[in-house]
């Protein structure tokens, strides 16, 4: 029987090693993108989805 004092915490996601790939992608190339890639362009909230017309 499991002790209930202790708590199981979820493995935590790492980041992958600079020479490591993501996808099809090295890291080091996404890094690169990231600080090449000036703030404006990068939105944090979903644009506005358009309505279709009736």
């Amino acid at each position: 029987m499991p002790d209930p004092q202790k708590t199981v915490s979820p493995p935590q996601k790492k980041e992958p090693a600079l020479w490591e790939s993501y996808g099809s992608f090295p890291v080091w190339l996404l890094k690169l993108i990231s600080a090449l890639t000036p703030g404006f362009l990068i939105t944090k909230s979903q644009a506005p989805k358009r309505k279709l017309p009736q």
